[in-house]
């Protein structure tokens, strides 16, 4: 096998571990981020461009990096530990996730 793509595979085994061991730890996570928990994200203003930047798959933390602390959350918990929460952003731009992923965005 060539060196380089020896070296490629491996380059993307451990990537792809490293985002399921994020993913994991997101997963069975005991609750979502609370609204009190996002003080150093206040001073982040929203912004519809850092908006349209949102993907699924981001992280909370990452998200609130871009769009700052939201002005509501809602949070459900499910079956098995698991959890679905909403942040609502200014002009009804809301946030989806699933286990501490982004799973879709809106604009109500």
């Amino acid at each position: 096998m060539p060196r380089k793509l020896l070296l490629a595979l491996c380059t993307a085994m451990v990537l792809t571990f490293s985002v399921s061991a994020d993913a994991q730890e997101l997963r069975y996570r005991d609750e979502p981020i609370s609204l009190d928990q996002m003080g150093e994200y206040a001073d982040i203003r929203f912004s519809k461009e850092n908006f349209e930047t949102v993907t699924n798959g981001m992280a909370e933390k990452q998200v609130l990096s871009l769009l700052g602390k939201p002005q509501d959350l809602r949070k459900e918990q499910r079956r098995h530990g698991r959890w679905t929460v909403h942040y609502h952003y200014p002009e009804g731009h809301v946030v989806n996730f699933k286990n501490g992923l982004v799973v879709g965005k809106e604009k109500n």
